[in-house]
């Protein structure tokens, strides 16, 4: 971070260059269907993918759907343009333009010169081929407003996104059903001819059939399995891809307040992920065959087809009416499942408090409080769901019975043979298998309407960068922030900061004082683009600041908060999280300037000491100096500090202050701080107080006027 670091060279594997080579070319792609793909934000996830680079995801992220297609010369026309191409030397590139000799190519390396490439050696060097086409329609200002708007359906097309495998899984029930009644075609031959007749060589034959009937069915069945336990595993991917990311992205101002109830906002996905498991699917599916042998039976029993009927109509019917209930119970328990959780996340963060202020009473009983009302909650839900199961499994007995009972005089006035009894008897038990689980799946498919509503709720909140959303690309930010008429605050009705007006020159160095909750904080956060003003506007370098692309605010402005915390993992893991392609050297460097080196060097692993879950095990100290290592490994052009050196002691805060004083006169401090050893790193000085600017002007001159009282006196 210092003037002599932008002299060192800077290495990357291959990899990562194939990487940035990559989206280049997906880049290039995305500008001619003008597609506002961001650079900065693609480049970040090439970065972090590394050798294992995706590039469905990587296209995905530019608004593009990649497919590969046959490394064949000969099929790139102009038509087909443009095409993505890797050759034989590892490097990739953007078929544009067809020439009368043969094509014009821009290397993601060339920074978008057009090379010429004959047909000869297009086709001698071609590797691989990609068609990359817009996900969607060119965004239209006049129209995406309206039109795009959260997907009420998002999780259906997802989990329904390729109906093939379904066909395949329906295909393979329809055979295996049809094959089950092989054992009921068994039964009645065995009574009717079999026994009648005495002939075992017969027995045999129908025992060969039935054998084999059962063995194609057990390996429908176990093919079945895996391809619905193949799609649920795929959509189960893309659903928790997809919230999660959701979830990371959504706006500071948006985010639950709770953690917890953040938390259990997300692991409502387990319910969805229990909805399309194979045996869910599974029962769905063999549920409309029931049909087939309600003809199959009326075929055999005649008259007798009206007993399964009524007993479907009477297995169906309670569970369609416990709906209600069910849902009510589902509910509840959910957001009793959301309150243990929101207190169980708040416990674990201050069990450190807890024990010393022996509370561990106060807060188990209220655990005690949560459980009984989510077991409570749970058990009535699990009541209703046996009640339903108990009554399916009655049912079934019942049916075979009854059809016993009205068949057996059927059979002995000879309008059917005893063994059609038999075989009626069976088949009735058969067909009415798959509506005995229908409580089951209805309370799983309640459940799964319950989480579905809570990750609309989630799915529903406002991201950092919505789809479509056109922002504005700044290769580099110079850092000239320009306040007018701001005001800030976490509710739409509640600000807690307002800011007349407010210039803070590239470069410039400038430290915020003021009492405990006069919003040193807030502003930060505003300027670092974490909060939208409430009201007024926020430019850095002439720009609204919610107009630039975030991608590019963050690459370039370093925000350290009060509440940066470790992250488990190693400790080159986590002073690599911002900048993972920077090298040991820069990591030794840069803990040299800080003073933390010693720390490292008494670890027995070195970079490679495993950091636990917040830093625990490590000094405040300690904590605080890996953060803003972390932080200056960025290399951002500027610097937004948070109470940086409130944990650091005498010796850490002068290192840490001779470094700030080291930087690069073009890098930007701003530093919210109450030690007052930081303001001789600082130019100008800025006074809060209860939310609104009192003093802004030279350090030294605003210092004066702050003692002024204090002498007077």
């Amino acid at each position: 971070m210092t003037q002599e670091d932008e002299n060192v060279p800077q290495t990357a594997p291959r990899a990562a260059q194939q990487g940035q080579a990559w989206v280049a070319c997906i880049l290039r792609v995305a500008g001619h269907y003008r597609i506002g793909a961001s650079a900065e934000h693609l480049k970040r996830q090439a970065d972090w993918r590394g050798a294992a680079l995706e590039l469905q995801a990587l296209a995905r992220d530019a608004g593009l759907a990649l497919a590969e297609t046959a490394a064949d010369a000969g099929a790139v026309t102009a038509l087909r343009l443009p095409l993505v191409a890797e050759f034989d030397d590892g490097s990739v590139g953007v078929i544009e333009t067809e020439t009368t000799e043969g094509f014009g190519v821009s290397f993601g390396s060339d920074g978008g010169v057009i090379t010429p490439l004959p047909r000869a050696e297009l086709s001698r060097r071609l590797c691989r081929l990609f068609v990359l086409r817009p996900v969607a329609a060119a965004p239209d200002a006049r129209v995406d407003l309206y039109i795009a708007p959260h997907d009420p359906h998002w999780l259906r097309k997802l989990i329904t996104g390729d109906l093939r495998p379904y066909r395949t899984i329906l295909l393979a029930s329809a055979v295996s059903n049809i094959l089950a009644l092989a054992g009921v075609i068994f039964s009645m031959q065995v009574y009717d001819r079999v026994i009648p007749s005495q002939s075992l060589p017969t027995l045999w034959v129908l025992f060969g059939g039935v054998m084999l009937a059962v063995a194609f069915s057990y390996a429908l069945r176990v093919l079945r399995g895996y391809i619905t336990d193949a799609v649920g595993k795929r959509a189960d991917l893309a659903i928790s891809d997809l919230v999660f990311g959701h979830a990371l992205r959504v706006t500071t101002a948006s985010r639950p307040k709770a953690t917890g109830t953040f938390i259990a906002q997300i692991r409502e996905l387990d319910h969805v992920r229990e909805m399309i498991t194979s045996t869910t699917i599974a029962a769905i599916a063999d549920v409309p065959f029931f049909a087939l042998f309600c003809v199959l039976f009326a075929y055999l029993a005649g008259g007798l087809v009206w007993i399964p009927l009524a007993a479907a109509v009477a297995l169906v019917l309670p569970g369609l009416l416990a709906q209600g209930r069910l849902r009510t119970l589902a509910s509840a328990n959910m957001r009793e499942r959301s309150l243990r959780s929101a207190m169980l996340v708040e416990a674990v963060q201050g069990v450190d408090d807890i024990k010393a202020l022996q509370a561990e009473a106060r807060f188990q009983n209220q655990w005690m409080q949560y459980n009984e009302a989510c077991a409570t909650s749970a058990m009535e839900l699990r009541t209703v769901v046996e009640r339903l199961s108990s009554w399916a499994q009655s049912v079934q007995g019942g049916a075979f019975a009854v059809v016993v009972f009205f068949g057996a005089p059927m059979v002995i006035a000879g309008e059917i043979s005893s063994g059609v009894l038999v075989a009626a008897s069976i088949l009735s038990s058969r067909m009415l298998a798959p509506l005995g689980s229908v409580a089951q799946i209805l309370n799983r498919w309640q459940q799964a309407q319950i989480a579905r509503d809570s990750l609309d709720k989630l799915m529903a909140l406002p991201v950092d960068t919505p789809e479509f959303a056109r922002r504005v690309h700044l290769p580099a930010i110079r850092g000239a922030f320009s306040l007018a008429n701001a005001s800030f605050g976490y509710a739409a009705d509640d600000p807690v900061l307002k800011v007349g007006r407010l210039e803070i020159a590239p470069g410039e160095r400038l430290a915020i004082l003021g009492n405990n909750g006069s919003g040193k904080s807030t502003l930060l956060a505003g300027l670092a683009g974490l909060i939208a003003p409430l009201a007024g506007e926020v430019r850095l370098d002439d720009i609204t600041l919610g107009l630039i692309d975030p991608a590019d605010v963050r690459r370039d402005i370093g925000y350290l908060g009060q509440n940066a915390r470790l992250f488990y993992g190693t400790l080159r893991e986590n002073l690599t999280l911002g900048a993972p392609g920077v090298e040991d050297g820069q990591i030794v460097q840069v803990l040299g300037e800080l003073g933390l080196l010693d720390l490292v060097r008494r670890l027995r692993d070195g970079l490679d000491h495993q950091v636990q879950e917040g830093g625990t095990g490590l000094s405040g100290g300690q904590r605080q100096g890996l953060l803003i290592a972390r932080l200056l490994l960025r290399r951002p052009r500027v610097l937004l500090l948070d109470e940086p050196s409130a944990a650091l002691d005498e010796v850490a805060e002068r290192e840490f202050i001779a470094l700030l004083g080291r930087l690069d006169p073009k890098i930007g401090v701003v530093i919210a701080t109450h030690r007052l050893a930081a303001l001789s790193a600082v130019d100008r000085v800025l006074v809060l107080n209860a939310g609104a600017v009192v003093m802004n002007g030279p350090r030294d001159t605003v210092l004066t006027r702050l003692r002024a009282p204090r002498s007077a006196a």
